[in-house]
């Protein structure tokens, strides 16, 4: 995508992160957002990842030269809308599909309601040109489920759903501020979101109920993968580095989770992944690396992983079974090993979410990790410190900075 931005062309008002690049705000913000997303070892909050709207509200504070304690305030909007989005069609009776069920839209679409008013309070936008740009982006900005289908093969446009919904997000903006108008009523008319969308049953007063701090929930994920994957991969790693078994030892391997889990994971497009998006979403190809690495890391996903055949060996050991008796992000793992022992765990809260957030610590610890090797030590330590002082930075030119490698 860099290389495309290049060839777009434009002038410098943002920076692409890693190599530094100066493009236009709306190419940044694609760019960016792909990058935080693509790992899937992002966050939970906001009414999904929201960490991806995170890239189109830096590449508009720069361009507007905004202060940190702007680009936070604008962030805070974009998760307290978002929540609220998402509590708004996912409140429905049981049986009913919901808006993100992957049969018909995904719960991105929120960045169509939720970035024009965060950028909006970058941009100096009214509050009726903010209503219009709400309009504008949302819409025309309405990912389908088959980006994140249960049954199909991901691919890299998976990871553009939100990104791309945010990316004209500031063109609707932009088009806001010099007059240009939308439909207002893009939620409750009778041909909106509400009844379109959300098929009827929308939950309008909680969408406009802004009591609490929905942001405070957001969590941070441990492992490079699916949120609902966690549990019981966790739950298999757990028994390996316990009992130290390596792939030889096992027999089979079987694997209790929710039933949203197992749809979502283990069709054979995810079974047998071919590329990073499936293989961050297949249970199977999870539990196989986690019992030959004992570790899940980002390089998981390396494309030799794929075809190692300890890997499709232990793939086709692996059974993976619903149980509507597991919450969420609940899993177990049973391992019979060759010899005849039997070993079982469960995991009823994996360690990021719910009760056992990350640390302040891990969450640093997954800075140094993943910058290592790209960045100089001393350049991520400067960039955790600047990120902690975000909310007393007059110039963001200076975390941008470090956001590019080698600059030192």
């Amino acid at each position: 995508m860099d290389a495309v931005v290049a060839e777009i062309g434009g002038p410098a008002e943002a920076t692409i992160i890693g190599s530094g690049r100066r493009t236009t705000a709306p190419n940044a913000s694609l760019v960016n957002s792909l990058l935080v997303r693509f790992l899937d070892f992002n966050d939970v909050g906001g009414g999904g990842h929201n960490s991806d709207a995170l890239a189109s509200l830096l590449a508009i504070a720069e361009r507007e030269r905004r202060t940190g304690a702007e680009l936070l305030t604008a962030l805070v909007v974009s998760y307290e809308l978002g929540a609220r989005f998402a509590d708004a069609v996912t409140s429905r009776p049981v049986g009913r599909p919901i808006v993100g069920s992957l049969e018909d839209w995904t719960k991105d679409i929120r960045a169509g309601f939720n970035q024009p008013p965060a950028l909006g309070r970058l941009l100096g936008l009214t509050e009726e040109q903010i209503a219009n740009a709400i309009g504008i982006c949302l819409s025309h900005t309405l990912p389908l489920g088959i980006l994140d289908a249960h049954r199909e093969e991901a691919t890299m446009a998976k990871n553009l759903r939100y990104d791309w919904a945010a990316h004209d997000a500031i063109l609707a903006c932009l088009l806001a501020r010099r007059g240009f108008t939308g439909p207002r009523r893009i939620i409750e008319s009778d041909v909106g979101v509400a009844a379109v969308v959300a098929r009827g049953e929308m939950d309008l007063d909680g969408l406009a109920d802004f009591s609490g701090w929905r942001i405070l929930e957001t969590r941070f994920k441990s492992l490079a993968l699916n949120g609902t994957t966690h549990g019981h991969v966790l739950a298999t790693l757990g028994i390996v580095v316990d009992e130290d078994l390596h792939p030889d030892d096992i027999a089979a391997v079987r694997i209790r989770a929710p039933v949203r889990e197992v749809r979502r994971t283990t069709a054979p497009p995810k079974k047998y992944p071919r590329n990073a998006e499936s293989a961050d979403h297949s249970a199977h190809f999870a539990n196989a690396i986690a019992i030959r690495d004992r570790a899940i890391s980002a390089a998981s996903v390396e494309p030799r992983n794929f075809t190692d055949p300890v890997v499709l060996d232990l793939i086709e050991r692996i059974t993976v079974e619903p149980d509507p008796a597991l919450g969420y992000y609940q899993g177990a793992s049973e391992i019979v090993t060759r010899d005849g022992r039997r070993f079982e765990r469960q995991v009823s809260e994996p360690h990021g979410f719910g009760d056992s957030p990350l640390s302040d610590r891990e969450i640093e610890d997954k800075v140094r990790g993943l910058a290592a090797g790209l960045v100089e030590p001393q350049q991520i330590e400067r960039l955790i410190e600047t990120c902690w002082g975000l909310d007393r930075l007059d110039d963001l030119s200076r975390l941008t900075r470090l956001l590019v490698i080698g600059s030192g």
